[in-house]
């Protein structure tokens, strides 16, 4: 008998030592997919912050120039016929001088009143113009960052999600006017838009 009780003793301890190794594994599978989860969530809040900046700049270049805000304003839109300035890894993160053209969108624009997620860092957008054979098309290019973004200084991502769009449009203004200088004097609409997600930033 006092063997018998010994063999129970030992296979209770072995399916005991069993249930807890799976119990550890549901755990730690439960807690993986919870952060990939978690991580996937911020991925698309980072995306919607980023289309939300370019809907806005866009938004602003169909208005006429009177009425943008000034920083978007055409005197203060760079042309460009080579090397883009989104592409300058200093045109984002500041350092050796502010561009003229980049704006953080309002945060009116970016969050809703019933949204528990806000952004750490609202989203940005840049917008230049691009001398082509046709003409000049304007530069749209956003990033938009998840909630718990942080980065170095130096603007490299030390946490979070960093999503970076891009759009060319061609616009069409209502009025044509008779000087050049007066070509956005009225409002327009996107004739052409073409879209990106931008793969390789200057910074990430």
């Amino acid at each position: 008998m006092k063997n018998q009780h010994g063999v129970s003793l030992i296979i209770v301890l072995i399916m005991l030592g069993v249930i807890a190794l799976m119990s550890a594994a549901t755990l730690r599978n439960a807690s993986s997919n919870e952060r990939v989860s978690n991580n996937f969530r911020m991925q698309v809040l980072a995306q919607h912050y980023a289309e939300a900046a370019l809907r806005y700049c866009e938004m602003q270049l169909t208005l006429a120039d009177g009425l943008r805000v000034t920083t978007l304003k055409e005197s203060n839109l760079a042309v460009s016929s080579n090397t883009l300035t989104w592409r300058q890894r200093v045109s984002w993160t500041g350092a050796g001088g502010v561009v003229a053209s980049r704006i953080s969108v309002p945060e009116a624009v970016v969050v809703s009143a019933d949204s528990p997620f806000k952004p750490g860092l609202l989203p940005e957008c840049m917008v230049e113009k691009q001398a082509l054979d046709g003409g000049l098309v304007y530069v749209v290019t956003a990033r938009g960052f998840s909630p718990d973004y942080s980065a170095d200084g130096r603007g490299f991502t030390l946490k979070g999600s960093v999503v970076w769009l891009q759009t060319w449009l061609s616009i069409q203004r209502s009025v044509v006017a008779d000087l050049p200088a007066e070509a956005n004097a009225s409002a327009g609409t996107l004739a052409d838009r073409t879209w990106r997600r931008i793969l390789n930033p200057p910074i990430y």
